[in-house]
């Protein structure tokens, strides 16, 4: 396998971000006395993931984007508010989830043990980042973090891709691979850097014929071993290559 530096996205591919976006949002809402619904919540990731959508096609930027999702979420139940005291409020619990994905440990350690140079590639704040990081103690499997607020660029931007090789003082792509859960942000910036990819479709959710290309697709951290050649004790895992 030519693969020797591997990256990882943070959020939903290392660490649970869907755990501690349900707990920070749930401190929110409790400290506004709104219903905690699904309704409520699905109101919520609807007006988050629209504006992340368009931070990551550069319409909007990312300050444009803290500073008003939570006064659009809470304007929709008839409330005015500043919405960047909102999201000081939201990113304080967020810094605390601490949750790890599903092997994820496991993961690092067997490709660490295995000579690999492992990287984190991510969009998010930098305090949050690195206090998540430290808190669930995998900094140090990381050679260097590479936080899209310290770099000025979000994925899919090929910048925040240059500015990795530009750090490493390597401009070998074929030895990199881009490891992400997000279509739209990890696997399109690997496309638009030129460089292999794998989905982590964690939630198995179906392929649609304009899915994005991915060079591989796992639904478990675990596959990337037999990807790797590397064995566990209980036998290697099946993953599948997308064509």
């Amino acid at each position: 396998m030519r693969y020797k530096k591997i990256i990882f996205d943070l959020d939903n591919t290392v660490l649970d971000f869907r755990d501690t976006e349900e707990k920070a949002l749930k401190k929110v809402i409790d400290a506004y006395n709104l219903p905690y619904t699904e309704k409520t919540i699905a109101l919520y990731k609807e007006i988050n993931h629209g504006l992340w959508q368009k931070l990551e096609q550069g319409i909007i930027s990312r300050e444009t984007l803290f500073s008003s999702r939570f006064a659009l979420f809470l304007e929709g139940f008839g409330l005015s508010v500043d919405g960047q005291t909102v999201e000081e409020l939201y990113r304080q619990n967020l810094g605390q989830g601490y949750k790890k994905m599903d092997h994820a440990h496991e993961l690092l350690t067997a490709l660490k043990k295995n000579g690999y140079h492992i990287y984190a590639g991510t969009n998010g704040v930098a305090k949050t980042q690195w206090q998540r990081l430290a808190g669930a103690d995998l900094t140090h499997f990381f050679e260097e973090v590479f936080i899209s607020e310290e770099i000025g660029v979000e994925k899919p931007d090929p910048q925040f891709f240059t500015h990795i090789f530009d750090t490493l003082k390597t401009d070998n792509k074929a030895e990199f691979l881009m490891v992400g859960d997000s279509l739209t942000s990890d696997i399109q910036g690997a496309n638009n850097a030129g460089i292999d990819s794998v989905w982590y479709n964690f939630s198995e959710k179906p392929v649609e014929p304009e899915t994005i290309e991915s060079t591989f697709s796992i639904s478990n951290l675990l596959e990337l071993l037999t990807l790797f050649g590397i064995e566990r004790e209980e036998g290697a895992l099946h993953f599948d290559q997308v064509d």
